[in-house]
């Protein structure tokens, strides 16, 4: 207990320095390569393993993915939310008492630890659009050795009130430009693969999306989905429905207010028909991929699509995916 006070304390006050330099707030290991971990510090990570069987994969692909490390710096650039980000801050923080920009640090050596080839950040990475944040998560992607692909939650632009309203979009979103894409989806090419994000922020996907799905289908290539929200199964299986009601609670309605679909956040027009794109008898979607609920689950959206939702990544979790040709 007095371990997670005094780490508390510090990480308060060195959420008050400036980010720019590397390392200043980088986590120390006993590693002799300050960009991997040890064995024994991989062991102190929850990091699932996961194989999925892709046809028309010529070779095997590592996906290293992980979602919701809520890194909550800031420094007097941003003075106006200080108060907020050192509650938010304090508030994720994992079993050993230790900050969640010290544990995003310890994903980001586990994946070059791995060998991955691509670092996905599935949403909610940043807590709130502040400078030290953004800084802060700058260093860390500079240290990867492979290429990454962040994907936007709900939380990675808000700030202080601002939450998905038209500020937050004009004035706050425009800062992560330099780590991420300020399109509603992202695509990353290969020669038998891509990689489809698509920012279902506000738990609805809009015309675009759907139209740039739609050409990536075209393509006739296998699609991995990335995705903060998670969808609801269409099997009928009600384990994911349950298990978020049981943890977030219900809607005034009766349903989850962590997933989109007929029992949770209801598909609007372009929603649904993105969806029934995903799920379709003839959909090159082979994966999806989401974070949000902050608990790892995996299930089949349809009896052919596998979906799999990692744990927060603050608390230590992420998936390391292994997608291998038939």
């Amino acid at each position: 207990m007095k371990r997670k006070q005094k780490l508390a304390v510090l990480c308060i006050g060195i959420a008050g320095i400036a980010v720019g330099a590397a390392g200043v707030l980088g986590y120390r290991y006993a590693s002799t390569d300050p960009k991997k971990l040890s064995q024994k510090e991989m062991e102190t990570l929850s990091i699932s393993r996961e194989e999925i069987t892709i046809p028309g994969l010529t070779k095997e692909y590592h996906l290293f993915f992980l979602a919701d490390s809520h890194i909550s710096l800031c420094d007097d650039r941003d003075p106006e939310v200080q108060e907020k980000a050192d509650a938010r801050q304090a508030a994720f923080v994992n079993g050993e008492g230790i900050s969640s920009w010290e544990t995003f640090d310890r994903l980001v050596c586990a994946s070059n630890t791995l060998g991955s080839d691509l670092f996905i950040m599935g949403g909610d990475i940043i807590d709130s659009a502040m400078y030290a944040s953004i800084d802060y998560l700058k260093t860390e992607l500079d240290k990867l050795d492979a290429p990454y692909l962040y994907s936007l939650g709900n939380h990675d632009f808000e700030y202080g009130e601002e939450y998905f309203s038209a500020i937050a979009y004009e004035e706050y979103l425009p800062r992560l430009g330099e780590v991420t894409t300020e399109e509603t989806y992202q695509i990353r090419e290969y020669e038998d693969l891509i990689l489809f994000s698509a920012n279902d922020k506000n738990n609805q996907i809009d015309r675009g999306t759907v139209d740039g799905l739609k050409q990536a289908m075209e393509k006739g290539k296998p699609i991995v989905l990335i995705l903060h929200v998670p969808l609801e199964p269409l099997t009928g299986d009600t384990a994911l429905l349950d298990e978020t009601i049981r943890v977030w609670g219900a809607s005034k309605k009766g349903k989850s207010k962590v997933i989109i679909g007929k029992d949770g956040c209801k598909p609007k027009t372009d929603t649904e028909e993105f969806i029934d794109l995903v799920t379709g008898a003839d959909s090159q979607v082979k994966l999806v991929l989401g974070g949000h609920i902050h608990f790892y689950h995996r299930d089949q959206l349809t009896d052919t699509l596998t979906q799999i939702v990692t744990g927060a990544a603050y608390e230590n979790h992420a998936l390391y995916v292994s997608l291998r040709p038939e």
